[in-house]
């Protein structure tokens, strides 16, 4: 008996699809994305009148998707403000008990796409703030309805740019809503696996996962860990959001490292400007210490040299040479000065690209004990959030970004 293949949702741009309980009818017009091995399409939908009455994101899921019966029981229990959700886009169901569901359209992608296509190193970090905001304020709704997200990334946070009326909305994709965005793929690519050296971005909700649903996995049995997801693990994996939007992308070989690159970064209590720096051979916070350490030295004997002189001045002056003491006291205040402002400068060139505010985010979230992590409402009460820009900024920096500057947190954007 032959080995039976995975057939895979992938039909024609053009299709028609008519809904027989409503009498809608879908019109696949382009490919947006994909799941797993399945298209994803932005389709327009048309009423019994034939007239047009919106876009929707059209998916197709599986049969045995465990996400399937979160989507549906969570429809009208929590507030979609800030979440996407199947909701009631119930379009028809199939032999094989797959289902074909709509999705409110998002016309600009995941974050995560918008990083791969202009902000190949990270976003402004004022934009960072922004869309973790509204990502966040989806994500509390979920946890005040009583349920776990779990797969919490950028790949999961839509951008919508209404036609009608230009405004900006920023949603978390919850349960079986989410999907790989690609706005501009191509139909006849292939779907790309990525560089198999590295965890692929896509499944980073798994393989980040916060350690104590992570080893308990790797350790377990059973496939079963539904148990160890809890709000906290959630609030893991903001953190680690925070970081793939800072720099555009984790790469890292292993869990190990993955480990090793979290732990640098709470020693050292602030981010390096690139990731890689964690990886050299002598760590960026080590190296900096020591040349922090080699300067004041230097900086130190300088100004003691100058000091002595000073002194030596005082004991020797007399009625007659006090104006030119006064005048030698001049330069070398000049001289000492001089270092100062040195010693400054360079200091101010190691300045870390990220604010306190930002980096005491991160560090809260990848607290290595959950306990210690803050809930939602803690975490949107930080002032990080709390002096957040508006969307109409995100929409002007990134979505209108000609020249985007992305390692650059505080650039002014192009109009």
């Amino acid at each position: 008996m032959g080995r039976r293949t995975t057939r895979v949702y992938r039909p024609k741009v053009g299709r028609l699809i008519t809904d027989p309980k409503t009498d809608i009818t879908y019109l696949f017009q382009k490919v947006i994305g994909t799941s797993g091995l399945d298209y994803v399409y932005k389709a327009v939908y048309f009423s019994r009148d034939k007239h047009t009455n919106g876009y929707v994101t059209v998916k197709y899921l599986r049969k045995g998707n465990p996400d399937i019966g979160t989507s549906f029981t969570a429809t009208g229990k929590i507030s979609t403000r800030n979440i996407i959700n199947i909701e009631s886009w119930f379009i028809r169901r199939f032999e094989d008990n797959g289902y074909l569901v709509g999705i409110p359209y998002m016309s600009e992608g995941s974050l995560r796409y918008i990083l791969s296509s202009n902000f190949y190193y990270g976003l402004p970090e004022d934009c960072i703030a922004i869309a973790l905001k509204e990502a966040l304020i989806g994500l509390l709704d979920i946890h005040n309805s009583g349920r776990i997200h779990k797969y919490f990334n950028a790949g999961n946070i839509f951008v919508n740019k209404s036609k009608v009326d230009a405004e900006i909305e920023i949603k978390l994709a919850f349960g079986a809503a989410g999907y790989d965005s690609d706005p501009q793929f191509k139909v006849n690519k292939e779907v790309d696996a990525g560089d198999s050296s590295v965890p692929p971005l896509t499944n980073i909700s798994a393989w980040a996962a916060a350690p104590e649903v992570y080893y308990t996995y790797e350790d377990s049995e059973s496939d079963d860990i539904e148990n160890d997801y809890s709000v906290k693990s959630d609030i893991w994996l903001v953190g680690i959001t925070a970081l793939e939007l800072a720099y555009g992308n984790i790469r890292i070989c292993d869990r190990e490292d993955f480990d090793d690159m979290i732990n640098k970064i709470r020693k050292s209590k602030k981010l390096p400007n690139r990731l890689e720096d964690l990886f050299e051979e002598i760590t960026y916070p080590i190296e900096e210490e020591g040349e922090e350490e080699k300067n004041d030295g230097k900086m130190k004997k300088v100004v003691g040299f100058f000091k002595d002189k000073l002194k030596l001045g005082k004991e020797k002056e007399d009625d007659n040479l006090v104006e030119e003491n006064n005048d030698k006291k001049g330069k070398i205040k000049k001289v000492m000065g001089y270092f100062k402002e040195k010693v400054g400068k360079k200091k101010e060139e190691e300045k870390r690209l990220f604010s306190k505010e930002f980096e005491k985010v991160v560090l809260d979230c990848l607290a290595k004990n959950p306990r210690k992590r803050p809930n939602v409402e803690r975490l949107l009460r930080q002032p990080f959030f709390e002096k957040a820009k508006d969307k109409n900024w995100f929409q002007r920096s990134v979505l209108h970004a000609k020249n985007p500057k992305p390692i650059t947190s505080d650039s002014d954007s192009d109009d």
